[in-house]
């Protein structure tokens, strides 16, 4: 079932999306060869709380951190820890995973969306589009620790996510930052 967001919800979750995109930039400044993915969690944590607000992945189905930190062959979902930035390392953090057709007719070869199949677009519906990209095979497998996904020939990847709700005006996208 596909719920609208009414003007109010819309308005917490573009909240929560600016606080979490605000988090990104802070954790830009701060990556760099030598640091953990578990010190990155801990920066986001105490940004996200200094806002007032509760990182939601947390606890979630048993995930123990605040952000997902992905590195290299991690496509995403991979627990933040000790392990420590390479130069050169690829790493994203995300929370979702949904994929639209147009991103995946963009992609894949071939194409495994069906247009004009599903849901249409109606005001309110907020969606998550998160492109994951890998180089040479398409496979992947999950760890023992049944969230984090990687590739199977361990090569690097890489994911970006918007989150963006659909408005009489057109799409608002709560993951870019206003000038």
């Amino acid at each position: 079932m596909i719920i609208c967001k009414s003007g109010t919800e819309s308005s917490f979750m573009r909240k929560a999306e600016r606080i979490d995109t605000e988090t990104d930039y802070l954790l830009a400044g701060h990556i760099e060869p030598g640091i953990t993915t578990g010190e990155l969690d801990h920066l986001a944590d105490r940004y996200i709380r200094s806002q007032g607000a509760v990182p939601s992945f947390k606890g979630y189905n048993g995930f123990p951190a605040s952000i997902c930190a992905s590195v290299n062959e991690q496509l995403v979902h991979g627990f933040p820890g000790k392990r420590k930035l390479n130069k050169g390392d690829i790493i994203a953090k995300t929370r979702q995973f949904t994929m639209s057709h147009a991103i995946r007719q963009y992609i894949e070869n071939p194409n495994r969306g069906i247009p004009e199949q599903g849901p249409r677009l109606k005001t309110g519906i907020g969606l998550a589009i998160e492109s994951m990209i890998q180089i040479g095979s398409h496979h992947v497998g999950t760890l023992e620790d049944n969230w984090t996904v990687v590739t199977m020939n361990v090569t690097s990847c890489a994911h970006k996510e918007q989150a963006v709700t659909c408005e009489t005006g057109g799409m608002d996208i709560f993951t870019k930052l206003s000038a």
